[in-house]
């Protein structure tokens, strides 16, 4: 008997990928929340109803929730790419313009209706109460044919051959009319013929057929990448506490010569009054071995408040040594860091006003990636040489970035194999050596 499984709601797989859902969003750069809402929300809705929590085949993507993950996934790879290409050269530039926005609708609308028919190519998929069989053609939705109630996989002896004509049909019934009557024949035409793309075209492809076959074909590495474990953790770079104390650690004037002490003790090292194994408050003073004065530890002075007495000593809070290491303040380094966090986003605005999110968020990747050891770029004389391949892989075509750069008059060179940024656009990712 194979296990039971339970379906899961459209809104409940939506927000498991709200974070990619996001990324769409900025992609699709819509004039307002409710026209995402309806053009492009909508459909991933439909898409999660589709396909419930069953995975999408027994290789790729085959845990539960898979075929929604996979769409989704490659939805974004897709609207990633096509953020680089130019759609309808041929065409006048006023109809260019009116049209560019379709194409890049049609890129995500084939991307999501490409994976419709593999759950069902791969597996039978059976409802328990009463052992039907879904049928996607007949039956529509997954989500809305189970009902709530469990199911049951089991895997075909052999995947079911693609058949791109029934995946088109399963398209149209996602889409509906309504959104599909807003795209141009021409285009209506290219987002078909790019739905299941084929992966060995044996003829000219179109652009969105190229775009929604890249996509695929990365959505997949990167799913096959992290079944195989090869991507290394995450690590965040946290400074140590002897760092951030010798950072953080205030300066204090010097007092007047007249109210020095005549023996200076020797300054207590900020590793001491941060390091968290290190205790703040000294033990009890500890007797000579003359059986003479009792002395403590320097680093208990680094507990008391400056300017305030020794609660073991007699001495008045005007005789004593100098106070040098302090606690550090947290909300002090609140302060700094969020100081830090405007001057960056000031630079940010200042050098790439204008640009769009996909810019922004590549020169922000690839400055902390550079700060981890991560990428490598190099300073020249003339700017900051990056490249190509590495801007590739940050799902930005070279193209696009040398683009926005010439507009805003932040690229020197463009050759080969990398491409130059002036010195205000570079250090944005590495500061320059003096």
């Amino acid at each position: 008997m194979t296990p039971l499984h339970e379906p899961v709601t459209a809104r409940g797989l939506v927000e498991q990928h709200q974070h990619r859902v996001d990324l769409i969003q900025q992609c699709a750069n819509e004039a307002s929340i409710a026209e995402f809402d309806r053009k492009w929300l909508a459909i991933l809705e439909r898409c999660a109803a589709w396909f419930s929590s069953v995975p999408l085949g027994a290789d790729l993507y085959r845990e539960p929730g898979g075929a929604f993950r996979a769409t989704v996934e490659t939805a974004f790879y897709a609207m990633r790419l096509a953020g680089g290409q130019k759609f309808g050269t041929n065409l006048s530039s006023e109809k260019r313009r009116r049209i560019e926005p379709q194409y890049n609708y049609a890129v995500f609308l084939a991307a999501v209706c490409s994976r419709l028919d593999e759950p069902y190519r791969h597996f039978v998929i059976e409802r328990d109460s009463d052992r039907a069989a879904w049928n996607p053609p007949v039956d529509g939705a997954a989500g809305p044919w189970l009902g709530g109630r469990p199911y049951r996989i089991a895997r075909r002896p052999s995947p079911l051959p693609v058949e791109r004509m029934r995946t088109g049909m399963l398209a149209q019934m996602l889409i509906g009319s309504d959104l599909l009557a807003w795209l141009d024949h021409d285009v209506l035409a290219e987002m078909f013929g790019a739905i299941n793309p084929n992966m060995k075209p044996l003829e000219a492809e179109s652009l969105i057929h190229k775009v929604i076959r890249q996509a695929v074909l990365t959505a997949a590495e990167f799913d096959r990448k992290a079944q195989q474990s090869v991507f290394e953790p995450v690590q965040f770079a946290v400074p140590s506490a002897i760092h951030v104390a010798a950072e953080l650690q205030p300066s204090v004037a010097a007092p007047p010569a007249a109210d020095r002490p005549s023996v200076m003790l020797p300054p207590v090292a900020p590793a001491l009054a941060s390091s968290p194994h290190t205790p703040v408050v000294a033990p009890a003073h500890t007797a000579t071995q003359e059986g003479g004065a009792a002395t403590a530890p320097a680093i208990a002075e680094s507990a008391l408040p400056a300017g305030s007495p020794d609660p073991d000593s007699s001495t008045p809070a005007a005789s004593t040594p100098e106070r040098v290491a302090r606690a550090v303040d947290p909300a002090a380094m609140r302060s700094v860091a969020a100081s830090s966090a405007a001057a960056d986003r000031a630079a940010f605005d200042e050098v790439l006003k204008g640009a769009p999110n996909m810019i922004l968020e590549l020169f922000r990747a690839l400055r902390e990636d550079v700060a981890a050891g991560k990428a490598s770029v190099q300073w020249t004389d003339a700017g900051l040489a990056v490249q190509k391949r590495l801007i590739g892989s940050y799902g930005v075509a070279s193209d696009t970035l040398v683009e926005h750069l010439r507009k805003r008059s932040l690229l020197l060179t463009n050759g080969q194999g990398e491409i130059t940024l002036a010195p205000r656009a570079g250090q944005l990712i590495l500061g320059r050596p003096s």
